[in-house]
């Protein structure tokens, strides 16, 4: 028994002396104790009381990224981005997409990012929480073309891809109206790009479509669709391809001297482009890796990450290709697209393949996380 406190606490715990008086109030030595466990504090308690106290979700991520160092992990880039890493991770957040029947669109949280430009806020570089759908929205062409432009294969450019004027608003292109525009920002239904040669299929977003609370949500800013100077799978790294990501070298500079059918588009090609919808980089997949394996991934190309279970500690590996939204240069064409394979490693095809495609955006900087723990049943709760 203590000498003199009254009470004796810890991070854990809180414990209570008591004891008794005699006949005329004196203590008369110590009779007993209870102990009352405190609750442990959680990441995913602090960021609901960090957002109700009126935080940024951002900010109330970075604040108390320490208190889940499984799972939160700063990367390895000059901008040390906060990620979700490991194969298992409650990170699914609702901003307020919901399908027809008012059941929840869920997205999830890929982490928060650093130096963002934000358009929104007259250009400013800033923190956002960066989110992408949790399910795929179907599969579709990345870009597709006449048999005469690049054999019908499709341009690796973002800027004027059909899969980016299928999920954004007119506003950030211009242009005659084609196939598939602007469907899923409007939730819409009609024809998108499928294959080759603009062949295309029947598509449908009245239901799963962006409706507009969660647009309110969404900012509008500068995303990267830089790629490598040259091809060679053995420097996709994590690392480096963040860096190629955010370059000066495009999907179509390799192989323009060489001429001949499968280079012959007149799309200008470009580094950047302002937006609302994206898809993942090829380095938000590289960088998603957790577990014991994190390390000896990161180290290597993500070309390989089918070896030493890099690919089943991802949680982006969804078993399916996965379209990037990055440009791939080769020798020899200019269609080429990162992509995620089946088997877990970041590799390319051409532009006209129906690969599965999950929208990333990035949340207004004023969103807040007002409730949820992340887990699936129980999301976070954007406002």
């Amino acid at each position: 028994m203590p000498n003199n406190p009254w009470t004796i606490s810890d991070e854990l715990n809180a414990t209570y002396y008591f004891r008794a008086v005699d006949h005329v109030g004196n203590p008369s030595g110590w009779t007993g104790a209870y102990t009352i466990n405190k609750k442990v504090k959680t990441f995913a308690d602090e960021v609901v009381k960090c957002g109700q106290a009126g935080t940024g979700a951002a900010e109330c991520i970075k604040n108390n990224a320490n208190l889940d160092t499984t799972n939160l992990k700063t990367d390895t880039t000059s901008d040390a981005n906060i990620r979700y890493v490991g194969a298992t991770v409650n990170n699914y957040i609702d901003i307020g997409d919901k399908d027809s029947n008012g059941n929840p669109i869920l997205w999830r949280i890929i982490g928060v990012m650093n130096n963002i430009t934000n358009l929104d806020n007259g250009g400013q570089k800033e923190s956002l929480v960066k989110i992408i759908r949790a399910d795929s929205i179907g599969s579709y062409s990345w870009d597709s073309s006449a048999s005469g432009i690049n054999n019908g294969n499709g341009v690796n450019e973002w800027s004027q891809a059909d899969i980016m004027k299928l999920l954004n608003p007119n506003t950030v292109y211009s242009g005659t109206p084609a196939i598939g525009e602007s469907l899923y920002w409007n939730r819409g239904s009609g024809s998108c790009y499928s294959s080759s040669r603009e062949a295309n299929t029947t598509c449908n977003f009245t239901s799963i479509g962006i409706n507009e609370e969660a647009k309110n949500k969404i900012a509008k800013v500068r995303w990267n669709t830089g790629t490598f100077a040259t091809y060679s799978t053995s420097k996709w790294t994590a690392s480096a391809t963040y860096e190629a990501e955010r370059g000066s070298h495009n999907g179509k500079e390799q192989c323009a001297s060489n001429g001949g059918n499968n280079c012959n588009d007149t799309v200008q090609r470009t580094t950047t482009w302002d937006g609302y919808v994206g898809l993942m980089y090829p380095s938000d997949f590289g960088y998603a890796v957790g577990g014991s394996v994190r390390n000896t991934c990161l180290g290597k190309s993500m070309y390989s990450y089918d070896e030493g279970s890099c690919n089943t500690n991802d949680w982006l590996f969804t078993s399916s290709y996965t379209w990037t939204m990055t440009p791939s240069p080769y020798p020899s064409n200019a269609y080429y697209v990162f992509f995620v394979n089946s088997s877990g490693c970041v590799s390319y095809y051409n532009a006209y393949y129906a690969g599965g495609v999950q929208p990333v955006v990035y949340l207004s900087s004023s969103v807040k996380i007002i409730d949820g723990n992340g887990e699936k049943g129980t999301p976070f709760i954007a406002q």
